[in-house]
């Protein structure tokens, strides 16, 4: 068998996803590190865990299992719809923030086209263009690797059919000010699609941060992406939504497998949705956590960006694999950002308050060595 005369031609661009380190389940990295306790800060995940309410509706759909799901999650649409102030048409679900990346790229890219991308963002924005035999295209990070709007505009060309921008970004943390994305939208042309993934939306509190929903109404070349696994606490459910107007939604249902997301998952976004209080104390939580790995920071002097979501990327004045394998014998597993150039740093993720206040003790020891 030949499988290279087999494949699609956009096989070379496309790698499997691969686990180091830093993505395996606490279990495996225990394994590998031969530890007895290891604590997790590379994923991004909500230490708190999934609400109370959203594990008791999860274990009663248990119950109906042997029923197909609903095809596209009416309930959960509808939830949606009324809490972000938008039609239930306006919603559309999907398995995750990354199937919903995946599906704009189905929907829109062909061979021909280009999607532009910021050098350091979400990979799965490149993994998908490429997925379509398009063309990415990646503009450079301002000096303090804020987005550069004024450098996505100037790669626009008669090729370019989506921009993909996150906001709060990964893995800087850092916001685009409500205005300048605005006015950055205007500028854009009406036949490209600007698609906002907001998967770290509701940790977002600093000035400057506004939702891009409520452009949607007024663009509709606008899509917004969010996500049930960061907030809510449903990573491993896989569940995610996009909000735009009502002929784009239709026009991403068009290739959305049915039955995408779970009954199971659905069940749970459903009631998470209902648990203001779960929302309130992760957002606490990560607030804590936040405020005191910064501190840390100050007072060793290192410079960090300045974040709203729940990670903090931090320039550590070293070798950013070596503090990463010193932190790692210890047993805390953060990110290295290698990938994107970034050979000094390192995005920590905020966990627990009694995780964070034994992880800076440990940082401390490490970067005095």
């Amino acid at each position: 068998m030949k499988l290279d005369q087999m494949v699609r031609s956009v096989y070379p661009n496309l790698t499997p996803y691969t686990c180091s380190l830093a993505d395996l389940p606490v279990e495996e990295m225990k394994q590998v590190l031969g530890l007895e306790q290891v604590y997790k800060l590379s994923f991004n995940e909500n230490p708190l865990g999934p609400s109370s309410k959203a594990l008791n509706a999860m274990q009663q759909a248990l119950s109906q299992l042997n029923l197909y799901p609903s095809s596209s999650g009416e309930a959960v649409q509808g939830k949606i719809a009324e809490k972000e102030g938008v039609l239930p048409e306006n919603v559309i679900l999907s398995n995750g923030a990354d199937e919903m990346i995946i599906l704009v790229a189905q929907t829109f890219l062909e061979p021909e086209d280009e999607a532009i991308i910021p050098e350091i963002c979400f990979v799965q924005y490149m993994a998908s263009t490429y997925l379509m035999g398009a063309t990415p295209v990646f503009t450079p990070m301002k000096a303090d690797l804020g987005i550069d709007l004024k450098a996505i505009l100037q790669k626009i060309t008669e090729k370019t059919k989506v921009i993909f921008l996150c906001n709060p970004n990964n893995p800087t943390g850092t916001v685009i000010p409500a205005d300048e994305l605005q006015a950055f939208i205007k500028q854009v042309p009406e036949n490209v699609l600007v698609v906002i993934d907001e998967a770290y939306h509701e940790f977002a509190d600093g000035d400057g941060y506004r939702s891009s929903v409520e452009l949607v109404s007024d663009f509709a070349n606008v899509f917004v992406i969010r996500t049930f696994s960061k907030v809510y606490s449903l990573a491993a459910a896989r569940i995610g939504y996009g909000i735009g107007q009502a002929a784009l939604v239709d026009a991403i249902n068009h290739v959305r497998p049915p039955f995408n997301v779970n009954s199971i998952a659905q069940a749970g976004a459903l009631a998470s949705l209902d648990d203001a209080e779960h929302v309130a104390e992760s957002r606490r939580i990560n607030q804590f956590g936040k405020q005191l790995l910064c501190k840390t920071l100050d007072e060793l002097g290192l410079s960090y960006l300045s974040s709203q979501a729940n990670f903090v990327c931090v320039n550590t004045g070293k070798d950013g694999q070596e503090v990463f394998d010193r932190l790692a014998e210890r047993g805390w597993i953060v990110r290295k950002l290698t990938g994107y150039g970034l050979n000094s740093s390192l995005r920590i993720s905020i966990g627990r308050p009694e995780e964070m206040e034994a992880f800076v003790e440990v940082f401390k020891e490490v970067l005095s060595k």
